[in-house]
């Protein structure tokens, strides 16, 4: 996927998230190791941040967790797993994000049980985005449930999580939600679509780009598409690109425009 739609649609699903999403990955830990001296600093911070992940300060406990996901230290899985029922929303969402950060598999069912049962879309939608990372397929079919949410940012981060899986099982259920009412969700589809490769997608993708250029709220869906199309790699989408190249205006989405229609124009027949 174009990195930099990549970085405009994920920005896009985690606005209304906790203040720190905690996509990075772990930080790879010093080549000479440490000495003597600096084992037992390092594991006395760990030891006060796991003992702050049972402050009475919200913003206290979220740091904490930040702090441990960037250590990588695999020891605060479980205490981390453990704030995936915090009072404070905030938390949740930073634990959840922080175990994707960890990658750890231990967090797949704790993770399954948020996404079903939170209360707080932005805490779903974290739920579903690392379960997509953490690469497990047992979280497959709940993410398909989960392209039915309530909120279409949890279903638009359901839709990326299928994308990162590259399930086979999940393409005819992302085809179903290629005309959905909410462009941000008909953006994660299309790229889920194009993240699994499936040529199932090449048709209803060719035809879902020109049906956007009828709405007014479609920039974002119609750079997915287009791109989307071009990692599918089917030429028969040549026609489409080159279709929406000669209606759209605007230079930037032109210009991304182009970019799909030569990766595809050089794919292998």
């Amino acid at each position: 996927m174009n990195a930099k739609l990549a970085t405009i649609l994920l920005t896009c699903l985690v606005l209304a998230a906790a203040p720190r999403s905690g996509f990075g990955r772990p930080q790879a830990p010093s080549a000479n190791g440490p000495t003597v001296g600096q084992g037992k600093s390092q594991g006395d911070e760990f030891s006060k941040l796991i003992a702050r992940l049972q402050s009475k300060s919200a913003d206290d406990r979220r740091q904490a967790v930040d702090e441990l996901a960037d250590k990588g230290d695999v020891r605060a899985v479980e205490p981390i797993i453990g704030l995936l029922k915090d009072s404070a929303g905030d938390v949740r969402a930073a634990a959840a994000n922080a175990l994707g950060q960890l990658g750890d598999r231990r967090a797949v069912e704790p993770l399954l049980a948020v996404l079903s049962g939170d209360t707080a879309e932005f805490v779903r939608g974290a739920a579903a985005r690392v379960l997509g990372q953490l690469g497990d397929p047992k979280a497959v079919e709940p993410l398909v449930v989960a392209l039915r949410d309530s909120s279409s940012s949890v279903c638009a981060s359901a839709a990326m999580g299928l994308g990162t899986l590259k399930d086979a099982k999940a393409v005819q259920p992302l085809l179903r939600e290629v005309r959905n009412d909410a462009p941000d969700m008909r953006a994660a589809v299309a790229t889920a679509l194009g993240d699994i490769r499936d040529k199932r997608a090449v048709e209803p993708l060719m035809q879902s780009l020109l049906d956007e250029f009828k709405r007014d709220d479609s920039r974002m869906v119609k750079l997915a598409t287009a791109l989307a199309l071009a990692d599918l790699g089917d030429k028969r989408a040549i026609r489409a690109l080159n279709d929406a190249l000669a209606i759209e205006k605007d230079e930037e989405t032109r210009s991304q425009m182009k970019e799909a229609l030569k990766r595809l124009s050089a794919s292998p027949d």
